[in-house]
């Protein structure tokens, strides 16, 4: 994808399941983590549908196969990628990027997410804005 950038983050299994870290020691130290919130959602559901003005969000999908629609508001560029539900990768989206998710699998899927905004936001910054 080239609107938002999909970063593979390594997670570890053995016999007792698997263990994953999307937010390293360096983000934390940072200070510029926030809203910090995990969701879950059954089959044809759908999240997101919406951008923000100043945070760049994570998101990391978890269980069944989902679709990720992304739009840059300023080029009009849409951007789509199925996430099977093996993968295990993170989405960086960038501020004045519209996102959804929808999973499109038979399964619930679970989106662990987590913002970056620097000098922390006084206000909500999410502005709907429907693409799926």
């Amino acid at each position: 994808m080239g609107i938002i950038q999909v970063k593979e983050i390594e997670f570890y299994q053995d016999d007792r399941g698997w263990c994953i870290r999307p937010i390293s020691d360096d983000d934390i130290k940072d200070g510029i983590i926030s809203d910090i919130h995990m969701v879950s959602m059954k089959p044809g559901a759908i999240r997101g549908n919406h951008y923000h003005v100043n945070k760049t969000e994570h998101i990391l999908i978890i269980g069944s196969t989902c679709r990720v629609l992304v739009v840059d508001n300023n080029t009009k560029e849409r951007e789509e990628k199925i996430l099977e539900n093996n993968e295990k990768d993170l989405f960086v989206i960038p501020p004045g990027v519209t996102h959804a998710i929808e999973n499109i699998g038979n399964d619930v899927s679970y989106l662990f997410c987590f913002s970056r905004v620097k000098d922390g936001l006084k206000d909500s910054d999410v502005v709907n804005n429907k693409i799926i």
